[in-house]
């Protein structure tokens, strides 16, 4: 090994053949000279196959243009004593891998000179941070509306920043799920975020599970507990319904987002976090600050990114995309029934209705009616009984002075499905006038509308 003392080179070759990661050296002109065991599995290239080569031997050709980091420190002007980043390598075989490299400078002298080198095969990793961040990002929000592709586009561009984000929207609309997607497309992404639901717990116990208490601090405590806060630290806090917060919390929060450092419950000492706060409401804040219930002050510091989260009356074109979505989503948990999808007759209605309650009342509809249907297809009769859903019978025409005959009393009792009321009301006739007709007909009731 050129450049490296003779008397360490045997030892150091006995001792990167003990990693388990990939090794090599290679000297001032960028030439290879000691590979170990771990290196020749990872990369499929034998020792005499590459020694005394370029390094580029191991790398995607095009990447290197003679300043790389690896070329980078064997310059005389930029040597740095050590360099770490992820790159793509070619095996023997022509597999495209990512590999992490770390290089640090051994040996220097009389223009001499040998850098160490170390490689880990980090592709399935990668793909699985990959897929990780399709899982809590874009891929579990459904819409294809342009208000929705804005959204995501927001999204995007906030979430690399370390800014406070406050998303509104009525319940239902989904902001959990925008609040994963800021974290999840943010460099924060591999650590925890960490969900509190303000409206859940009682005053008293809020500030102890956001702060965390020690020993003694109140009845019950009978440990030291981290906050919520704190667990968080390096990634993010999602405060769900924050416009429930009382005033004594907000007054600390406040502070929290000032200052980054929390106080548990009895004790004086300041804690340092690094987070990033992501709030949520369904509540017109700007009211609740009028009505005196939240702070002013808390509002301007929460408000620096705000995102606005449509109701789904207002994006109808996204109906049919969750529709498939939550329809599929079903069929992935039943194993005893089949749903292959849902008729244009109810497609139309799941289309008109409002949806007060918004995806969430979506989802909850479409697996009543993934229950109920029969055949595969979710129709009409499949929806649950919203009044939306279930239009008042037609009136026939006016039958003043007109006979009831015993097909018309018939037919009237068929189309309300036999509900005594709503066929008297189809005839204009009283109630006990058309019992008093089916009893001359001899038309019987329904035995579960038989009096017991």
């Amino acid at each position: 090994m050129q450049g490296i003392p003779a008397s360490i080179k045997a030892p150091l070759e006995k001792a990167l053949n003990v990693l388990s990661e990939a090794a090599f050296i290679y000297d001032e002109n960028m030439r290879i000279q000691s590979f170990n065991d771990a290196a020749e599995t990872i990369t499929g290239y034998e020792r005499k196959d590459v020694l005394g080569q370029k390094c580029v031997s191991l790398f995607d050709r095009s990447l290197c243009l003679d300043n790389c980091a690896l070329c980078m420190t064997v310059k005389e002007d930029a040597s740095p004593d050590k360099v770490s980043f992820d790159s793509p390598f070619v095996r023997k075989d022509g597999q495209k891998r990512m590999g992490r490299f770390n290089a640090g400078l051994m040996h220097k002298e009389n223009g001499r000179m040998a850098v160490l080198v170390s490689l880990m095969d980090v592709t399935e990793l990668t793909r699985l941070k990959k897929e990780i961040k399709g899982i809590h990002s874009f891929n579990n929000i459904i819409g294809k509306s342009c208000v929705m592709r804005d959204l995501y586009e927001t999204v995007k561009n906030i979430a690399p920043y370390n800014s406070t984000v406050l998303i509104q929207g009525e319940s239902g609309t989904g902001k959990e799920l925008f609040a994963q997607a800021v974290h999840y497309e943010s460099a924060r992404a591999d650590k925890k975020i960490v969900k509190v639901n303000c409206s859940a717990l009682s005053d008293s116990l809020m500030e102890s599970e956001l702060f965390g208490h020690v020993r003694g601090s109140f009845t019950g405590a009978d440990r030291d507990r981290m906050g919520r806060f704190e667990e968080a630290d390096g990634g993010a806090v999602f405060l769900d319904e924050i416009g429930d917060l009382n005033h004594s919390v907000q007054v600390k929060l406040l502070r929290v987002l000032q200052e980054k450092c929390v106080e548990r419950v009895g004790e004086n000492k300041t804690r340092q976090v690094d987070i990033r706060i992501i709030a949520a409401t369904h509540k017109n804040l700007l009211r609740e600050i009028e009505a005196g219930r939240f702070r002013q002050d808390l509002y301007y510091r929460l408000n620096v990114v705000p995102l606005f989260i449509p109701p789904l009356r207002e994006r109808k074109e996204d109906v049919p995309h969750l529709v498939r979505h939550f329809i599929s989503n079903w069929k992935g948990l039943s194993r005893n029934k089949t749903v292959t999808g849902v008729s244009d007759a109810a497609l139309r209605l799941l289309m008109d209705y409002a949806w007060p309650g918004n995806v969430r009342e979506l989802e909850n509809a479409l697996e009543h009616a993934c229950i109920k249907c029969v055949g595969g297809t979710i129709k009409p009769e499949d929806l649950p009984m919203i009044p939306a859903f279930r239009p008042a019978l037609p009136k026939p025409a006016r039958r003043k002075n007109l006979k009831i005959t015993k097909k018309a009393l018939v037919q009237a009792l068929k189309e309300s499905d036999h509900n005594q009321t709503q066929a008297a009301q189809l005839l204009e006739i009283h109630r006990i006038t058309l019992w008093r007709k089916m009893k001359e007909f001899g038309i019987p009731a329904p035995a579960s509308r038989r009096p017991a």
